[in-house]
């Protein structure tokens, strides 16, 4: 037995692994809100928000890190061999460094407001790349059609729209 397969084989590396798709919906919904914090209090002119913006990116940071933790511990527990996975990876490890970063300047601009647009240029590359890690690991699981299939010139005649549809008969 290798090294590597002795580490990803302990059962607690396996069960935190698992717990990655669980994590990882907290990052995604944390960020995207910092986002619309920061929108709203620069349109607004509105600064008395920003201790509870610090507070959604520091738990949106340690929670990208830590998704990003259990999503390497994850990807050798299965068959995942492709460019989606290999594109979902390095997304989320971008994501993960971005959100340090991004969490970095923000308290950086408080007493040098010259950087307000470089933090804000990372929170919206953090949110991007947030998105599209989501998007590939969306389609590590659910295929790579999952989010255009149901759009009306893509819709399959035989799919109904029923939550009873059985793939298998289709597959015959």
């Amino acid at each position: 037995m290798t090294e590597q397969s002795i580490i990803t084989s302990f059962w607690l590396w396996q069960f935190l692994g698992r717990l990655h798709p669980l994590m990882v919906h907290f990052p995604v919904g944390l960020l995207v809100v910092a986002l619309i914090l920061e929108v709203y209090s620069w349109k607004k002119k509105d600064q008395t928000i920003r201790s509870g913006l610090y507070l959604v990116l520091l738990i949106g940071t340690i929670t990208a890190i830590t998704s990003c933790a259990f999503g390497l511990l994850l990807k050798d527990q299965d068959e995942y061999a492709s460019n989606t996975l290999a594109i979902h990876q390095w997304t989320g490890i971008a994501t993960a460094i971005f959100s340090i970063c991004t969490l970095y300047l923000f308290r950086l601009s408080d007493n040098r407001p010259q950087l307000i647009k470089v933090y804000r240029t990372f929170l919206i590359f953090t949110v991007l790349g947030v998105s599209v890690a989501g998007h590939m690991g969306a389609s590590l699981t659910h295929g790579t059609d999952y989010l255009t299939e149901v759009l009306p010139l893509n819709r399959d005649k035989d799919f109904s729209g029923d939550p009873n549809f059985d793939l298998e008969k289709k597959k015959k």
